[in-house]
């Protein structure tokens, strides 16, 4: 029971909007402007399973990085964990293929989730196609084309398990990739002693943690400007533009960034607590933008 609930808590990490917090699957649901709640339960379940599936297997495939970077985890510790989580993922994967088939109501979304089942595979795989290719994580042109195409298909996806895809379903799916993205250029940050070694070209290997900071603040203020842009448009309701109240938070940050020369420091810790609490509210109220 142990080992199984040490294996939950790993397939929760990272941490993330889809999974174990379905807070894409809430904005998505509000959005759509449907009050189907079998749906919203479904999407739901879909997230749950595809994504725990898809950081597990991140793990499974990331063991010398981890080994490397001092990480002591169930995987890391139990080889024959290791070797099961080795076949009941690509179960996952195929059991969440099965859930979009049944239950999204536009071909679309199968295609969707076609593009993101893949790019997550070969994002990590060291085990199957990895023998014959890279894995996409290796180097930071592929890691960073795994996201562009994730983020916007797994929107999609979750969309048409409310609707056929819209303008409005579309216009979502750039603006929480502009969300995503930005705190995609802040997670190798925290890796980067693992991968130098393993001697991997990711994101925070090849670029400083200054440029990434920059690139994360802009897909920020690029998520905003998109709220903007779309709820003129007419895609999102109009009390969508109420989630730039938040922006001040950004706004605040990248001031003592900038005051700071854009050095990560101890005194600057604290200032992430507010860019958290910021994209947390921006979230909230977004998703309450759609309510009825």
């Amino acid at each position: 029971m142990n080992k199984l609930l040490a294996v939950l808590r790993l397939s929760a990490k990272p941490a993330t909007i889809f999974y174990p917090y379905p807070v894409l699957a809430l904005i998505v649901f509000s959005l759509s402007g449907t009050n189907d709640f079998l749906s919203l339960i479904r999407a739901i379940v879909f997230s749950f399973i595809f994504y725990s599936g898809v950081n597990l297997w991140n793990h499974v495939n990331d063991v010398k990085e981890d080994i490397m970077g001092g990480k002591k985890t169930v995987i890391t510790e139990n080889p024959r964990i290791r070797r099961i989580l080795s076949v009941t993922v690509p179960v996952q994967y195929l059991v969440s293929l099965w859930l979009v088939v049944i239950w999204v109501r536009d071909l679309i979304g199968v295609v969707a989730f076609i593009l993101a089942f893949f790019v997550t595979w070969v994002y990590s795989d060291r085990i199957l196609i990895g023998k014959i290719i890279k894995r996409w994580k290796d180097n930071y042109l592929t890691e960073l084309l795994s996201f562009v195409t994730f983020f916007p298909s797994f929107t999609l996806v979750l969309w048409t398990f409310f609707r056929p895809v819209s303008y409005t379903g579309i216009a979502l799916a750039v603006t929480m990739t502009f969300f995503l993205l930005s705190g995609t250029f802040l997670k190798d940050i925290r890796d980067i002693t693992g991968d130098s070694k393993a001697g991997l070209r990711t994101l925070g290997v090849v670029f400083s943690t200054e440029t990434l900071v920059k690139a994360s603040f802009l897909m920020l203020i690029l998520f905003y400007l998109s709220i903007s842009l779309f709820t003129v448009l007419g895609f999102f309701p109009p009390v969508a533009l109420s989630s730039l109240l938040f922006s001040m938070g950004v706004l605040y940050t990248i001031k003592k960034f900038v005051d700071n020369h854009w050095k990560i420091s101890t005194e600057l810790i604290g200032i992430f607590r507010v860019l958290f609490y910021s994209n947390i509210g921006s979230l909230l109220t977004f998703f309450a933008a759609g309510v009825r």
